[in-house]
Order: structure tokens, then sequence, then C-alpha cells
């Protein structure tokens, strides 16, 4: 069955209100503001820390500045222009007057103090309030306005404040009674791996939210089954920044494709923050930095979000405005052709899923499959048992994933038995499904018969290519060594297994006179095993954390030769500058070839992209009528089956359109 929310293509604007903005709201100016934008779908604040309705319930703190217009009418106001409306809640917190009353609903430190914030008091998922009162609040809200949808803020456990202060795992008596009752052990006194107690808390937390969640899905659907519930209708995300956070270029991108899958059947709302963190919520960031986050939305899932604080009207800083509307309007007159397009990529990234955690090795090779141009899909490793089949790729990367379990371990090495490859870096599958350390990656594909040694601080170590490998890695010819970064592991491997390049063990690095090397060992910077009909390649160490954050061309090159080469994919376009993103998105008798400029990012700034000229793209298998939808020109011409299109000029984005000949 279609629903609302499956039927468009979403142009979010997120207005985060605050209080005092509904004391002279006026429904008829917000809804003008938001068509201004041509936004279809929109957020209200609504109920939990402050309730901007007219509640009835004791276990919500009423605002005291509801005299513009009613939150219900702004509804109804949106309705009758066609903009579907997602009620905000946040049962994180509730005010302090109201925890006075009910101490027992808080969070609590191992000392017993509670996070209280500006008034706010932080609440336990394992207490009555999210456990109870979360649902009568939702019944009545629900009930009393017409709501399209339904997001809850910051639900889960949290153990740090809006300052980045640290308080620790919950330990309200209700945590203590229910982890007690569950595993027999007391609550660890802060987060840490090492902790046998944490690591059956990880998995308590994990159960906890799964439930409430599960609970909160079906109570809403029972009161209206057309109301879109976030992380199962819609998935929710951001591309934000904060002061003193690196930057990451590629956040939106990320975000969606995570979100939407290739098949993209599910929204992903990944919101545009338009504010530098949260001490400067009214201060927006980089127009050209916003702009580029909604083309990248476009790109990897044709939905676009934007999120400011209080509302278009009143907002002080609208310097990012221009550049969204502009996104926005591109999208709405091009509706017809971004509607139902999927990913056509051929390479698939399984990772934590947990963008903006400081996955760095998961970003390194992002980065490095974005700026060799080689289309590809990303997806949580946790969501792996929903994939149809892992077959419609030809290659699985797994960026130092240390625990698979064993499911998804036989599936992977299925998939390479009937012919599928599978490249995996660092400790990836050195866990078992209970987080004890193997004496081996338990991936058969990947060929390795036991763990020599795992050095984690490997200094100068680093690998060098032998006269018979430059064919296989042509692009590090000129280099002959790559620095291998801080982590290396040497395995001993079954017979038959391909090894490339040799180990040059740490040796001094000062003084000058001091710094060269005598040994050289039999241990690979890569390794290929043939397995059933398919090929496990591993790279035992962290080559994308090493680019991700020292962003050398020596590392790039590597993995740009272990794509081509080794794992035998191809790039849309050798010759095109890294700066510039290619997705290749399909439906029936259509092919959209996406080009994202990224040459304004600048250190950590974002400025208005420099013109790209004369880019040449092979798209195989594709032929038919090429248009483009931004004004560039193109020469295609058809050379041994394939596509080549020529394309003058990119700006800041340009989409290639393939219709395809009867």
């Amino acid at each position: 069955m279609a629903h609302w929310w499956n039927e468009i293509q979403w142009r979010m604007i997120q207005t985060n209100l605050r209080e005092i903005d509904m004391e002279n709201i006026n429904a008829a100016e917000y809804v003008r503001q938001l068509k201004e934008f041509n936004a279809n779908v929109v957020t209200l604040n609504a109920a939990g820390i402050i309730a901007s309705y007219e509640t009835e319930l004791e276990c919500q703190t009423k605002s005291s500045y509801l005299h513009g217009d009613s939150l219900k009418h702004l509804v109804e106001s949106c309705h009758k222009e066609g903009i579907h409306v997602i009620c905000r809640t946040d049962f994180s917190k509730v005010r302090y007057a109201l925890y006075e009353k009910h101490p027992e609903w808080a969070y609590h430190t191992a000392s017993g103090e509670i996070m209280n914030y500006n008034g706010d008091v932080q609440t336990c998922p394992n207490g009555e309030y999210q456990k109870k009162y979360m649902f009568d609040i939702l019944n009545e809200v629900l009930t009393k306005i017409p709501f399209d949808g339904v997001f809850l803020n910051m639900s889960g456990f949290m153990v740090v404040d809006y300052s980045g202060k640290y308080y620790g795992p919950c330990h309200c008596e209700n945590c203590q009674r229910e982890f007690k009752k569950a595993f027999g052990m007391e609550l660890p006194e802060k987060d840490d791996p090492r902790d046998p107690a944490y690591l059956r808390y990880m998995g308590f937390k994990t159960k906890v939210m799964k439930e409430q969640k599960e609970s909160l899905y079906a109570f809403i659907k029972k009161i209206n089954p057309e109301i879109a519930v976030n992380g199962f209708d819609y998935l929710r995300t951001e591309s934000n920044t904060e002061i003193d956070r690196e930057q990451w270029q590629y956040s939106a991108s990320m975000n969606s494709r995570l979100s939407s899958g290739h098949e993209r059947k599910i929204p992903s709302d990944n919101a545009s923050v338009d504010f530098m963190g949260f001490r400067y919520r009214d201060i927006s960031v980089s127009p050209a930095q916003l702009e580029l986050r909604q083309w990248q939305n476009l790109a990897n899932s044709n939905c676009l979000s934007f999120y400011l604080m209080g509302t278009p009207e009143n907002h002080k800083d609208i310097s990012g405005f221009e550049p969204t509307k502009k996104v926005f309007r591109f999208a709405k007159e091009q509706e017809d052709i971004y509607t139902g397009l999927q990913s056509d990529a051929e390479v698939l990234v399984l990772h934590s899923g947990m963008p903006q955690r400081n996955d760095h090795e998961a970003e390194g090779l992002i980065r490095a499959l974005s700026e060799s141009h080689i289309p590809f899909d990303e997806a949580s490793i946790k969501s792996m048992d929903t994939l149809q089949s892992l077959a419609h790729w030809k290659l699985v990367i797994l960026p130092n994933v240390p625990m698979i379990n064993d499911a998804q371990i036989q599936a992977l090495d299925a998939y390479v038995k009937d012919g599928g490859m599978v490249m995996a870096t660092g400790d990836t599958a050195c866990y078992t499904s209970t987080f004890q350390p193997s004496s081996r990656t338990l991936l058969n594909c990947l060929g390795i018969q036991k763990t020599i040694e795992k050095k984690k601080d490997a200094m100068s170590t680093m690998f060098r290519l032998k006269e018979n490998e430059k064919e296989i890695f042509p692009h590090c010819v000129e280099e002959n060594y790559i620095a291998a970064g801080a982590e290396v592991t040497t395995y001993e491997y079954v017979s038959g297994v391909a090894q490339y390049m040799e180990l040059v063990p740490e040796h001094p690095f000062g003084p000058p006179e001091r710094c060269y090397f005598t040994e050289v060992q039999d241990h690979p910077s890569v390794s290929v095993n043939t397995y059933g009909k398919g090929k496990g390649i591993s790279v035992p160490w962290l080559p994308g954390t090493f680019y991700r954050t020292e962003g050398y061309a020596n590392t790039f090159n590597f993995l740009k030769d272990v794509f081509l080469y080794a794992a035998e994919v191809k790039s849309v376009s050798e010759t095109l500058t890294p700066m510039v993103e290619v997705v290749i998105t399909k439906k029936e008798k259509m092919h959209v070839i996406q080009l994202i400029n990224n040459t304004g990012m600048f250190l950590n700034s974002y400025v208005a992209p420099v013109p790209v000229r004369q880019i040449e793209l092979t798209i195989p298998g594709c032929r038919g009528n090429v248009i483009t939808l931004c004004g560039g020109h193109v020469e295609p011409k058809i050379i041994d089956h394939e596509c080549v299109i020529r394309l003058d000029e990119l700006k800041e984005y340009e989409a290639i359109v393939i219709k395809e000949e009867n």
C-alpha cells in the first residue's frame, strides 16, 4: 500500500521553534514563507519538554507563550497548501519543577547526580516518564491535532549535556534493577569497552531502545496508520557542524546513502543544519556549504531537508536561504525525473553506520571512492540481514568492522563463493559475536590462516612495491613506497593467496644520518584470495584512516589501484578532478548521471565552487537521447558499447539524463 511519505519527493523545512515563537506566530505568514522555499513537508515543535498546544496533561509543561495562532491552526493551514506536517517531540528531558514532583523519572549518575541543564532535567528510558507518560502525551497531541508524522528528538541513553560534560551510564534505580536482573552484575561506572560489564551494557541499551521504538511505532499506528514514524517510515539524520569538530565534506552524501539504500524506498530526511553549532544557533554556516549539502542530498536520495531555529520570518541570519531555495526550486521543477530513481552503483560499503562518530576508516575509503569516481552505495553492517541479496553488487567493502556475527560471515563467504568480491581492511571480523578476540579473521574468503602480530604503533613502517607489480599498481610506480600509518597486522595465509608489496618494518626516523632501513619482510600490503568463483581481498592495515586524517596522494594512489586493478571495478572518469562527486542513478529506460562540484571546499571553509570544464565520462551499457538539466552542453558517442559523454562545463551541479531508445 502506498503512503504519502513515499509518494512524494521530500522538500523538508524543519523549523525548530523556540517557545517564544508561539507568542505571535501567524499561520498565513508562516505558510507563505514555506511556499517561498517550495517546501512540501515541515516539522513543527509540539510536545514533550514544552507543550506548544493546550495540553490537559500534568506530565508535560505547557508553554506560557501560546498567544499566536494555535498549533492546530498552523497544521491545518499547511494542509490547505499541500504541505505535510511532522510532529516534533522531545521526551529526553522535563522541566525542573516537574522533576521535583517525579524525581524517579530522571537519569542519575553513579553518585546520584542528575543531569540538570538550564532547568531541563534528563530523563531515563527505563523511567516511568518514557515507559508510560510519553504514550499519554503522544495520544493527546496526535488525537487533538492532525499531524502527518512523528519525530522523537534525542531519544536514547544520553551521557553528555549540551556543553559536552560527561556523566557516564545511568544508575537510576530502574536501570540498576533491570541490569542486575538481566546479567547478575552491577552497572559499569563509565563507558569503557575493556570492562566486561560495559559490553553487556551495550546490549542492554540496544534492547531497551529497540523495545521502546517498536512499542511507539505500534502505538502511533493504532492512532492513525497514515502517520509517518521516524526510524520506520522515514529516516532522519543531520549534516551539522560543531565548534572544535573537524569538517566532513561528504556528510550529506554519506547520510543520504545510508538512509535511503540503493533502492531508495525509504525517504531520507537528512537535515542540513543552518547554524554553526549549539553555542551559535542564530548564526549560519557558509551559504556554499548549505547549497553543497542539498545537491548531495538530491543526488543520493532525491530528498531535500533544511533545519533552522525559529521561523523563516524571524530568523535573523538569512544568508543560507537563497542557496537552499535554489536547490529546492530546481528539485520541484524536475520532480518527474527524480521521482523513482535508484542507485546504479556496483560497489557497497558496509560499515558501522554511525555518521559523524569518527569512523575514519569508513570515511577515508568513502573519500577515496568518491575521488576515484567509482559510484557506490552504503549500508550499516547491522542492516545487512535486511538486504535482499549482496549479489546486486560486484564488490562489498568492509572498512575495519571488527565484530561481524556468524550469520553475516556466512552470507559474505557465500556471496564470494558465488562470484562476488569482498575487500576488508584492518581488524575486520577479528572478534566473535560475544566480543572475544579471534586468532584470525573469521571470514574464510580472505584466505587467512592465523594472525602473526598486531602492531598499534607501527611508526615508520611502510610497504615497498616489487619490480613485477608495476602493472597492478600503476598509480604507485613513482612513489615505490606506501606509508602504513599506525596500525599494521601481519598474517599467515593459506596456500595460493596472491600477496602484493613487501613490508619495511620500523626503522630509525631520526637523526637524518640514521634514517634508513636494512630489513624487508615478506608481508603484503594487500592480498587476493580466489574463493569459489569470487575473490577475498585483505588490506591488513588502515589506509582509509590514514587518508582521512592525512590526505596524501600516496595513500589515495594505493587505494585507487586496489579498487581499479585488484577489485577490477570501473571508474566513470579517470581524468576528472577528484573534487567532483559522480552519482549514477536509474529508473525504467532512463539513467541520470549527477555531478557535484566540491571545488569550493578549501581547508575547513566553503566558498562558491570553481567551474570545471571539458569533462569526459564513460557510462557502460547506456545509449539513447542525452540531455542536461542545468544548461551544460554534451557530446555523446558510443565507443565499444559504452556511452562516452563530453560535458563542456560543470558549475555547482549538473544532471545528465540518458533516455534509452527502444
